[in-house]
């Protein structure tokens, strides 16, 4: 079966709607004229679209993956960047912004989620890591913050899971080293958040501690040598610091 025979096909579990049902008896020339003229008139779902491109087809086999494909990051990272603005920036205030964000982050995770099931795994590292980190940075401005906690936490667990997953995996299909750096780095700076503000119930430091290599525990170490040496002020924060650096060097035994 050819892949455009597949994309007609209805997706399964999935609500068949007239539209869809429509749209799948077009050619592959009348679909993109209806895109193009979807562009001319909603020019601020370019992004949009551009993020959705490089979704996986759902009902691919594992057997038809391209052989590579879960350190090979295809998405623009402006794509993700862009849809996060829109979602929080353009929301409005109050408190029904705050259902609208968190539907729209959830959407997104949403994103991550099918690309972690497709085995993408750089692709769902960067959609998990643009969320969490956007998300942290406007966090104070928030109302309602308690919507968006959890979201991050969705997405805390999206990458806890890329990081899980890489020691079972092909030497061809891990992440790369800066790839790895990256989601480490978004891993600490979410639990430094969790310290701060609660809200994150993944496993971040047994997650963190079970899966750095060598290189990689040098370098978180530094990072709680570094906190615990700013923050002497808060014996309640340098506590959890020593308690984070104590399970690393019992995992590292």
């Amino acid at each position: 079966m050819t892949e455009d025979a597949q994309a007609a096909k209805p997706r399964v579990g999935k609500p068949e709607t007239a539209v869809l049902g429509r749209l799948r008896k077009k050619s592959h020339e009348e679909l993109l004229f209806l895109v193009e003229q979807l562009l001319e008139r909603k020019p601020d779902i370019g992004p949009l679209i551009e993020l959705l491109i490089e979704l996986p087809v759902p009902h691919s086999s594992q057997q038809e993956k391209t052989p590579g494909r879960g350190n090979n990051r295809t998405l623009n990272l402006s794509s993700i960047r862009k849809q996060l603005e829109a979602a929080l920036y353009y929301a409005g205030e109050g408190w029904e912004s705050v259902g609208l964000i968190e539907a729209e982050l959830r959407r997104l995770c949403g994103i991550g989620d099918d690309f972690a099931d497709a085995g993408e795994w750089a692709n769902a590292q960067a959609v998990y890591a643009a969320i969490t980190g956007e998300a942290i940075a406007r966090y104070e401005e928030l109302e309602d913050e308690w919507q968006i906690a959890a979201i991050i936490d969705e997405c805390t667990d999206g990458l806890a899971l890329c990081l899980d997953t890489q020691r079972d995996l092909p030497e061809n299909e891990q992440l790369s080293v800066t790839n790895r750096e990256e989601l480490l780095t978004s891993l600490f700076e979410i639990w430094k958040f969790g310290q701060d503000y609660g809200g994150i119930d993944t496993d971040v430091v047994g997650t963190i501690a079970r899966n750095v290599t060598k290189d990689e525990h040098r370098m978180v170490e530094g990072w709680l040598r570094q906190e615990i040496h700013s923050n002497q002020g808060s014996k309640w924060r340098n506590q959890a610091l020593v308690s984070f650096k104590e399970e690393l060097e019992k995992q590292g035994l």
